[in-house]
């Protein structure tokens, strides 16, 4: 089952904690740490805030070990901050 949420994201050249047009930010969480994945590339681990570009996304954790659920969430980054980043969950089985 997917799950759909909105936040906005942006360009992936920004330094870290800069502010610029389009930049969007996802704090991605989950009880254990885990590398997170956009789109099927690796971007992060759990509990990093990350930066992102605009649109769309698909997001999950790296498997193995495929014990996370949901499996995936779809998302759409707008009118995120580093202090207001889109927040979304995975929890271990």
């Amino acid at each position: 089952m997917e799950s759909e949420q909105s936040a906005v994201v942006g360009a992936p050249h920004a330094r870290p904690g800069e502010v610029t047009a389009g930049t969007q930010y996802v704090l991605v969480g989950c009880n254990v740490t885990r590398v997170v994945t956009v789109d099927g590339k690796a971007v992060g681990r759990t509990d990093e805030i990350l930066e992102l570009p605009p649109g769309q996304h698909t997001v999950s954790l790296l498997t193995p070990p495929e014990n996370f659920r949901p499996k995936f969430r779809r998302i759409t980054l707008d009118n995120t901050s580093p202090d207001k980043p889109l927040i979304i969950r995975f929890e271990t089985r």
